[in-house]
């Protein structure tokens, strides 16, 4: 069974599991990962997805949201991912909760958070699909 100390201990960015077994993983960084798995698994997600991601801002927290997961853990969540969450009503666990992501070099909003200000899961997706076909 799949832990998120194992998460935290390995090298993937990302990890989704469903139906008990890991279903995607991912190195890559930002919400890459998310949009990949979004694209690819559009429609089908009853699986009672459980999501272990390595930060979570908004954005992301927005995406997660689009697949419905029965539960979140991350080591690091911001404040606009933790309101989106619960704003949403998705169970998760962070180990550390900080005003932005990029708080630790900076207080200044990741380019993701920014973009998420405001926005619904359909009104954010909406924008990256846009931009990706660009």
């Amino acid at each position: 069974m799949y832990s998120f100390e194992k998460f935290v201990k390995s090298r993937w960015s990302l990890v989704i599991i469903g139906k008990g077994k890991i279903i995607f993983k991912s190195q890559a960084s930002g919400i890459k990962p998310l949009v990949t798995f979004i694209k690819k698994d559009e429609g089908n997600n009853d699986q009672d997805l459980v999501i272990y991601d390595r930060y979570i801002g908004r954005a992301a927290a927005l995406l997660m949201v689009l697949i419905n997961p029965s539960k979140v853990y991350t080591p690091v969540i911001s404040e606009g991912g933790r309101d989106a969450l619960e704003e949403y009503k998705i169970t998760y666990f962070a180990q550390q909760q900080v005003k932005y992501l990029m708080g630790y070099a900076s207080d200044k909003m990741c380019r993701w958070e920014k973009m998420a200000m405001n926005k619904t899961p359909q009104e954010l997706w909406e924008v990256l699909h846009h931009q990706s076909k660009k």
